[in-house]
């Protein structure tokens, strides 16, 4: 079981009130953790239905949401964890030489879009919910930027040790090019405030160390895991398109995913394999933008846009999937393409991600690389035993690959660094 720690944990998003991979990630990891004797309070800054079997939900509401828009019955997060909405993008180089100031007390003077302020809203419930259990945790774990703000406050108000967990990063979603620098702000002084940083991968890492400044000997890497299927995989039956090789996107539809490299990659494959169905799997503030780019390259035809998609709908998807792509400009982790392995569909991912750290058996190719990336399609849908090997390959890694594994990780980080244990 491990030794017994108790943790306070901010959140933003839990399935399934999620957005993405940030409420997945948070749902594998804190189950594990529990199973190896940790006892977590997991705030979210809405309130759920119903109980969490594994660790104790705080809701986290402000008064200024009381007008939230029900889901599922229950009240979701102010704002979804990524959403474009509320985002000013601008030019962003490395943030040390930006000539930006990082003090918390400017960065809470520029003026805030309504997402921004409802995560200043959300720091000052949390401090006030968490002072309340100050004795019942020994470490504060924050799960990405909306967080950090809170987990902050609550560390100057108790006293108690803040780990900064990055599973994304505005530079990654600016495509490393463009970003809000209110955002990246805020992650340089969470990231800086506090006592260690946990990275999704060595390519966070990296990145963190050569575009946040964060010290390298701060920042542990805890690559993430997969839950293991409740249902085995329906691979190899047809749902759909009986007769069509099917290529599938999944993901946000923003510059970061490189869905208009997908896009492109369509047509370069259609040259070789004319009855090629494409399905762009996701939401996001580029899908009129790619409604149009579809219509002018004259794919219609052969793209289909399904939408967000979860439970049955993305398994039945990743499972008739005859390949998956995953080209994205920069990518922390990706663990989509985790699950596309684990449903035996044959993984493209790009080099800028994470996930080919462990998903070793991966085509990684890069995100650019069209005529590449289309060769190994093309050949993955001609050649059965190429597709087979690629896919058994993928399966040794995946079977490896356990949030049991990462929970030990995280479990050793609060021994080793805060517990003195």
């Amino acid at each position: 079981m491990g030794k017994s720690n108790n943790v306070f944990m901010v959140g933003w998003e839990y399935p399934p009130n999620n957005s993405g991979g940030l409420g997945v990630a948070c749902q594998g990891l804190t189950e594990e953790l529990a199973n190896q004797n940790t006892k977590i309070k997991f705030s979210l800054p809405y309130n759920v239905s119903s109980p969490v079997a594994h660790m104790d939900i705080i809701g986290c509401t402000h008064p200024n949401w009381k007008n939230n828009q029900k889901i599922n019955g229950t009240y979701g997060p102010p704002f979804f964890a990524y959403s474009q909405e509320f985002a000013e993008t601008q030019p962003m180089g490395s943030i040390e030489n930006s000539g930006y100031s990082f003090d918390i007390s400017k960065l809470r003077k520029f003026p805030e879009s309504e997402f921004e302020k409802r995560v200043n809203e959300y720091a000052k419930v949390v401090s006030q919910a968490g002072q309340a259990f100050r004795d019942d945790f020994d470490v504060i774990h924050a799960h990405d930027w909306m967080s950090f703000p809170a987990a902050e406050e609550l560390k100057r108000k108790t006293g108690k040790p803040m780990i900064a967990h990055v599973h994304s990063t505005e530079f990654d979603r600016a495509g490393l090019n463009s970003g809000n620098q209110y955002i990246a702000g805020v992650e340089y002084a969470g990231m800086n405030s506090a006592n260690h940083v946990i990275a999704v991968s060595y390519y966070t890492k990296n990145l963190l160390v050569h575009k946040y400044g964060v010290d390298a000997n701060k920042i542990s890497v805890v690559h993430n895991g997969i839950s293991k299927l409740n249902t085995p995989p329906d691979f190899g039956n047809h749902h759909f398109a009986q007769k069509r090789p099917v290529i599938v996107f999944m993901g946000r539809l923003t510059m970061q995913k490189g869905v208009t490299y997908f896009l492109d990659l369509a047509s370069e494959v259609l040259k070789n394999i004319p009855n090629a169905l494409f399905v762009v799997a996701g939401s996001g503030d580029m899908y009129h933008e790619l409604l149009f780019k579809t219509a002018n390259a004259n794919l219609s035809a052969s793209v289909v846009f399904s939408g967000f998609v979860r439970d049955k709908q993305k398994n039945k998807l990743l499972d008739r999937a005859d390949v998956f792509v995953m080209p994205s400009v920069s990518e922390p982790f990706g663990l989509v393409a985790m699950e596309a392995a684990q449903r035996h569909t044959p993984v493209i991912v790009s080099k800028n991600s994470g996930v080919g750290e462990v998903l070793t058996g991966a085509q990684m190719i890069d995100f650019w690389d069209i005529k590449k990336m289309s060769e190994t399609i093309v050949g993955l849908v001609g050649d059965k035993q190429y597709s087979e090997t690629v896919v058994n390959e993928q399966l040794k890694n995946v079977d490896s690959q356990t949030w049991k594994g990462s929970a030990q990780k995280v479990k050793r980080i609060y021994e080793k660094f805060f517990l003195g244990k």
